[in-house]
C-alpha cells in the first residue's frame, strides 16, 4: 500500500473517532483510565448501566466465541450461563456489581464484572 493511502486510512480513522467521542459523550482518555471508583463517581446511573450491561455483552460473546472454538461446532452454554445470571435479577446483579465496585475502587471494571462471571459460570 502507497503511504499516501496509509495516510488516508489514518485519517479517516482519526475523524471517524472523533465523530464517536463527539456522538456520544466520551473522551478517550477516560475511557482508557476507568476504574470503578471512577465509575461509580463520573458516571450518571443510567450511563453507568449501559456500561456495565456492554460489558457483560462482550463477555458473554466472548465466552460463545471460546466454547465454540473449544468444542469445534456452535456452544452457547457458558453464554446463556451469562445472561441468565445478569438477566434473572437483573436489579440485584446490578446491585450486586456496584457493591463489589465499591469493595475494590482501584479496579477496571471489566476485571471485577469477569471475576464475577466466571464465579457464577466457570472458565
Amino acid at each position: 500500500m502507497s503511504g499516501v493511502g496509509k495516510v488516508k486510512r489514518g485519517v479517516k480513522a482519526g475523524l471517524s473517532g472523533i465523530l464517536f467521542f463527539l456522538a456520544t459523550g466520551v473522551h478517550p482518555a477516560y475511557a482508557q483510565q476507568v476504574t470503578t471508583s471512577g465509575a461509580m463517581k463520573e458516571m450518571p446511573v443510567r450511563e453507568r448501566t449501559a456500561y456495565i450491561l456492554g460489558v457483560i455483552d462482550g463477555l458473554a460473546y466472548a465466552r460463545f466465541r471460546k466454547d465454540t472454538i473449544a468444542k469445534g461446532q456452535k456452544d452457547e452454554t457458558g453464554m446463556n450461563c451469562i445472561y441468565r445470571w445478569s438477566q434473572t435479577d437483573s436489579l440485584g446483579t446490578l446491585l450486586k456489581i456496584e457493591k463489589t465496585f465499591e469493595r475494590y475502587p482501584d479496579q477496571h471494571p471489566l476485571v471485577l464484572i469477569g471475576a464475577l462471571v466466571k464465579k457464577e459460570c466457570g472458565e
